[in-house]
């Protein structure tokens, strides 16, 4: 974490080169890529998957794939969480609010870091593919990811910085409920279903 910090605030330096360069670029032809792009990042998609496929699962009795909905879903949810205490912690101007990307102001209404479009497409997309675990479904699916980071620096609504950071948060959180990575001695959580219910447990090791 600490040499991704560091890489996001060596590319902070160029930011605003980046930003003149596809703003320089951008054409109505880029404008109507980045709109189809754009709702990957979006809550009908991020949410609407996993929802789709939990309830495919109950509904078909195939308890694995409502699991790995589940697990879709947390990875989603965690790193929309961090995202969101992200923008509020940090209060970056947008650059069409700043001519400059080093301006914060902490707790205000300025959400630019990290961004959350990029941040959700990441972790759906990193997400499925430990799901799907085929190396054409992660090209598709982390092709689509960059369209949707992409689209954000098209429609001049965020830094390279921002975009970068809500990858990160994105990858990291879907690998953390997935089970690949652990932080601090916490593994990932297990959803357990039965005629019953449902229910979560979540266990760290000290």
């Amino acid at each position: 974490m600490a040499i991704a910090a560091g890489a996001l605030g060596a590319v902070s330096a160029i930011d605003r080169g980046t930003d003149a360069w596809i703003q320089d670029h951008r054409s109505s032809s880029s404008d109507a890529l980045a709109r189809a792009f754009r709702r990957g990042g979006e809550p009908v998609i991020v949410f609407g998957v996993p929802a789709a496929l939990v309830t495919a699962g109950l509904i078909s009795g195939h308890q694995n794939l409502a699991r790995s909905g589940v697990r879709v879903l947390t990875s989603v949810v965690l790193a929309g969480v961090i995202t969101t205490g992200g923008k509020v912690v940090t209060g970056r101007l947008r650059p069409d609010e700043s001519a400059t990307q080093y301006t914060f102001k902490p707790f205000t209404h300025h959400d630019s870091f990290p961004s959350g479009h990029a941040t959700m497409a990441f972790a759906l997309a990193t997400s499925l593919a430990g799901e799907i675990r085929q190396p054409w479904a992660s090209a598709v699916l982390f092709a689509g990811a960059t369209g949707t980071a992409w689209s954000r620096l098209n429609d001049h609504r965020h830094w390279l910085s921002d975009v970068l950071a809500g990858a990160t948060v994105g990858v990291t959180a879907a690998n953390f409920i997935d089970g690949r990575w652990r932080f601090f001695g916490l593994g990932p959580p297990r959803f357990l279903f039965s005629p019953h219910g449902a229910r979560l447990e979540w266990r760290a090791a000290f």
